[in-house]
């Protein structure tokens, strides 16, 4: 179900077609609420192709036509067609209240729109007293530990306020957050998560600590939020969290990849030997002539080798023919970089090299001159 969190009127729009009548509740049940509401219907009026739903919404503060805070709990389509002018809404729906403390405004809307989603508030009706929600919470402290691999989650205790009722499964879950959170379904990255059981009703957990494996290292800087969460027949639902003012980041891995490989381009490379001819054994009668012609075949053969070298190196490399180790071979080319390139053929051209994982601008730059297509 989409879950919007805040409660508002539509600018502009007509209403008065379908209304709320005077008779209306509200009753949960587990984890189910039933709506009862009469609904009133202008048949003069000309048909609407809207789809329509009735809502309750827990809020900050009952609704006045302004934007409230709030969290949709429930929500109930109907189909608002036929000659009566009066209509009669009954209806169980699974129930989604608010996570943590505090008490809570109520309030029954009437709703249209489209496809399912239902944004346009037509009428609304508050509900003189207000409700808390008896749901597993933390009790103290909560927090974490985050090593390299390894998170530690811990808490002072955990409690079932509810008179006889098991919990369903309890999750503890860490999670990375683009904004702290405040209801619904989490939006973020999880990073760690432990199940911990079903708690009794009227019963507590003590000095909980659990290691857990890092899950995730999202790149970038994250809100950091640890939930309290229970297994329904709707999925997890948060019943309980606390938000942590210190955030916390991770590099960009791709990034951090580039720099090691243009790090590696810049670096000088370690000079080769030049190849020196053995001297030739000679007789002992012509010390002179060996001691002249010795360097002389060894300065040529060293130069023939160096041009055959100079030769083999100026000569670009193919990015599309070449194998993995030739590309490798390349002065300034990451191994993993080569193998990315092989990965990704065929490249219409040079710069289709940017594409390639490790591959960045100056690192490119650096060795256009040793590539070719």
């Amino acid at each position: 179900m989409h879950t919007p969190k805040l409660l508002r009127a539509t600018p502009g729009l007509r209403t008065g077609d379908v209304r709320i009548g005077s008779t209306h509740s509200y009753s949960f049940n587990g984890d189910q609420v039933r709506l009862d509401a009469e609904v009133l219907i202008d048949t003069s009026a000309e048909p609407s192709e809207r789809d329509w739903a009735l809502q309750l919404w827990a809020c900050a503060a009952p609704f006045d036509g302004h934007p409230t805070a709030g969290t949709l709990v429930a929500q109930i389509p109907f189909d608002p067609i036929g000659s009566d002018a009066l209509q009669y809404v009954s209806a169980e729906a699974p129930a989604f209240p608010p996570a943590g403390h505090g008490s809570h405004a109520m309030v029954l809307a009437l709703a249209a729109g489209h496809d399912g989603r239902f944004d346009e508030l037509h009428d609304y009706a508050n509900y003189p007293r207000t409700e808390s929600f008896a749901q597993p919470e933390f009790n103290g402290a909560a927090g974490f530990d985050l090593r390299d691999e390894v998170v530690t989650l811990n808490a002072d205790g955990i409690t079932n306020p509810r008179t006889d009722n098991l919990s369903g499964t309890l999750s503890l879950e860490l999670w990375a957050l683009a904004a702290p959170y405040t209801s619904g379904a989490p939006e973020g990255v999880q990073l760690a998560v432990s199940q911990l059981g079903c708690l009794a009703g009227q019963q507590a957990w003590h000095d909980i600590r659990v290691d857990v494996p890092l899950a995730a290292k999202p790149a970038g800087t994250w809100n950091v939020a640890l939930l309290l969460r229970e297994w329904t027949p709707a999925g997890f639902l948060t019943r309980d969290y606390v938000n942590f003012a210190l955030p916390v980041s991770w590099p960009d891995a791709e990034a951090g990849v580039e720099t090691v490989a243009e790090e590696a381009a810049a670096a000088p490379e370690p000079a080769v030997e030049e190849p020196v001819a053995a001297e030739e054994p000679v007789a002992a009668e012509e010390p002179a002539v060996v001691e002249e012609q010795a360097p002389k075949k060894g300065k040529k053969k060293s130069a023939k080798a160096k041009g055959d070298k100079k030769a083999k190196t100026n000569a670009p490399v193919s990015i599309n023919k070449a194998s993995e180790s030739e590309l490798a071979a390349v002065k300034g080319l990451p191994k993993a970089v080569a193998a990315a390139i092989v990965a990704a053929r065929p490249l219409a051209s040079l710069d289709e090299l940017l594409k390639v994982k490790g591959m960045g601008a100056k690192l490119l730059d650096k060795l256009k001159a040793e590539l070719s297509l």
